[in-house]
């Protein structure tokens, strides 16, 4: 195991511990019936608490639905039954599942599927499942924990790269996120497996606009750019009009390129975006009315090349 696995590990186990006390104490606040047994799991040892939980709770407890079913066994040795899970509400019962899945999550990789018969997950382990607790959790994990898990599942489940941490605050109502869920909604969620409620997830959550529109981006890249062009249409009133401003659109792409190094699908779309709106593609000014700011932009890339060029001959 090289270096740099086994800090990933020791980071992974960091998290895992850490959720399972704050679950722990959520627990005893919220069903004191079952107090004792979570005392004996804070007494358990930091290797213990990750083995007994990967054997006798992980895949092992009710998955979350509209329903919300009683999970049962949240932690070792720790049940909830039917009748405490019917004395608490909505947003707890969502809380307890969302425990269950940051733990889950962590624990699955630090055991390595020990417990669940080797490499065989199950149905309920896969890249989708990692995926969408990665989005539940994304604006309840710091940027070191969620790219620290977000890099060891990718290994684990296979991926991109396009799980992505949350937009920083002020890019979360900025023109690329807005921009960005104007052009999801230009698309037919068949098209790209998505749910209805995918796409509806973007008012809440603007990073999930920029994960599909990668998504999208990958399986077919001509899509981003049709999609573009086609907003551009929409945009070039309020171009004309001066309430929005390509410069202002090309400078938040050129910041969010700095913001996400680690995560080169997303810095390529924003390339995409910075382009689009330096009017470096002829089909996306000419939708916006900005032909001679394309032609502009061409002449000043071909003067770019050749003084790169000359740089090049000097050295």
């Amino acid at each position: 195991m090289s270096s740099s696995d086994a800090s990933d590990d020791a980071a992974l186990e960091q998290i895992f511990q850490k959720k399972l006390r704050e679950f722990a104490a959520d627990l005893i606040g919220t069903f004191p019936e079952v107090s004792a047994a979570v005392q004996v799991v804070l007494a358990m040892s930091a290797e213990d608490a990750v083995s007994h939980y990967a054997k006798e709770v992980l895949g092992k407890h009710a998955t979350p639905s509209k329903e919300m079913p009683c999970p049962g066994v949240v932690l070792p040795g720790v049940v909830i039954t039917e009748e405490l899970w019917s004395t608490v509400g909505a947003k707890t019962k969502a809380a307890v599942y969302d425990y269950l899945s940051i733990l889950d999550l962590s624990a699955l990789y630090i055991s390595g599927f020990e417990g669940l018969g080797g490499d065989d997950a199950g149905e309920g382990f896969s890249k989708e499942w990692a995926d969408r607790v990665m989005r539940d959790w994304r604006g309840r994990m710091d940027r070191v924990d969620f790219d620290g898990l977000a890099g060891k599942f990718a290994k684990l489940f296979g991926g991109d790269g396009s799980a992505l941490p949350p937009l920083p605050e002020k890019f979360l109502k900025g023109k690329l996120a807005k921009l960005a869920e104007d052009m999801v909604r230009e698309f037919k969620p068949e098209d790209f497996g998505l749910r209805p409620e995918d796409l509806a997830a973007v008012e809440k959550d603007p990073t999930r606009a920029f994960e599909i529109l990668m998504q999208a981006s990958g399986s077919n890249p001509a899509l981003l750019q049709k999609a573009l062009a086609r907003v551009a249409k929409k945009l070039q009133d309020k171009v004309a009009s001066g309430q929005l401003k390509p410069q202002e659109l090309v400078a938040e792409a050129e910041e969010l390129m700095k913001e996400f190094q680690s995560h080169p699908a997303f810095v390529e779309m924003m390339e995409s975006f910075r382009s689009a709106f330096s009017f470096d593609d002829t089909e996306t000014a000419q939708a916006a009315g900005r032909d001679g700011e394309n032609r502009l932009s061409i002449a000043r890339a071909r003067l770019r090349k050749k003084l790169e060029a000359k740089k090049g001959g000097k050295k």
